[in-house]
């Protein structure tokens, strides 16, 4: 039997793993009543610190408007504040509270501790995010180098 085109195609395999891996930390966020959108802006702001929205959109991997909308809901519930920007009055600058990074920790927690449990027969798992942050990289110079050539041309 020959493979499919599914079998080999390396977006569907990526996302089919992220699918897999993050099904029951999903069932977590739930539990905490956090929407997916609210995590990764939590996330994101947890590691980087303040960011503007857009920074804030390309940093969590998701659109602005839905970003914008995450950060509506979490304002509401005092997880993040926005205040103007130094430079320009116009730009919202996004943090996190210390409510809201208390929220993160314990999902980062519990984030961590599912991925251990669902990883742990990975014989070695830092090569393969090491080759994944590889890849990704090689990927999107390629993805600029593309785009380079399309505005020239």
């Amino acid at each position: 039997m020959t493979a499919g085109f599914l079998d080999g195609y390396l977006p569907y395999l990526l996302r089919q793993a992220d699918q897999t891996l993050s099904e029951p930390f999903y069932a977590v966020l739930t539990r905490y009543g956090v929407a997916r959108s609210e995590w990764r802006v939590l996330a994101v702001l947890h590691e980087l610190g303040d960011l503007g929205v857009v920074e804030l959109a390309a940093a969590s991997l998701s659109p602005q408007p839905t970003v914008t909308h995450a950060l509506r809901r979490l304002e509401d519930r005092d997880l993040v504040t926005r205040r103007p920007g130094d430079r320009d009055k116009r730009q919202r600058i996004i943090s996190i509270t210390p409510s809201g990074a208390q929220l993160t920790t314990g999902l980062i927690d519990e984030a961590t501790a599912l991925e251990h449990d669902a990883l742990a027969d990975v014989d070695d798992l830092a090569a393969l995010s090491q080759q994944l942050r590889d890849l990704t990289a090689a990927i999107e110079a390629q993805a600029q180098t593309i785009q380079i050539k399309t505005q020239a041309g």
